[in-house]
Parts: structure tokens; sequence; C-alpha cells
């Protein structure tokens, strides 16, 4: 399975805070703090996934408005593609999904 699409993806969401912050962003979630207390995770494990995601093109951090010092995370086009499979996953783990397609 090396080189293959799933290689691929579990290479840069394959951990569970990965795909746990992803979720999280994909739900609103912007702020470093936000993150660390909506998930429970270490400040330090935090900022490395961060900058994984960021680094993977899943993730962009950017100033809250204009000049400010403050930073926000937001999710790309290449994070937001992963919505569905997020959204499939989160069903699964709630037992909403049936032949493949999420209850609501």
């Amino acid at each position: 399975m090396k080189n293959s699409g799933m290689d691929s993806a579990v290479r840069q969401i394959g951990d569970s805070w990965s795909l746990l912050i992803v979720w999280s962003a994909l739900q609103g979630t912007t702020r470093f703090d936000s993150f660390q207390s909506r998930l429970g995770v270490a400040r330090n494990i935090l900022s490395n996934r961060l900058s994984k995601l960021i680094d993977d093109g899943i993730l962009v951090k950017r100033p809250v408005h204009s000049g400010a010092r403050r930073l926000e995370y937001r999710v790309t086009d290449k994070g937001e593609a992963l919505r569905p499979a997020l959204d499939l996953i989160e069903g699964w783990g709630t037992g909403g999904v049936v032949n493949g397609f999420v209850r609501h």
C-alpha cells in the first residue's frame, strides 16, 4: 500500500489528534485556545499537529484581522475536501451509518 492514496492520507491525517483537529476546524473552531479546551489536547501536541496540518495544506494560519497579533486557523479547500469522509466517520462512531450513508 506504500505510495497509495490511503498511504498518503494516513501520513497526513492518520493520527487521532489530527483527525479531531480537522473535524473541530470544520465545525468552526479557529483559535489555538479553543482547540485546546474543546479537545483537551496538550499544548505541545496541538502545536505540533497544527504545524503539520499547515505544512500539508489542510489548514492555513492567518491574523484574525489586518494588523492583529492574534492568529486563527482556517480549513483550506484541501481540508474542506475531507468533510464527506469525516462525516461518515462521525456517523459510524455514533452508529448512524447505514449502507455507507449517514442517517440524519
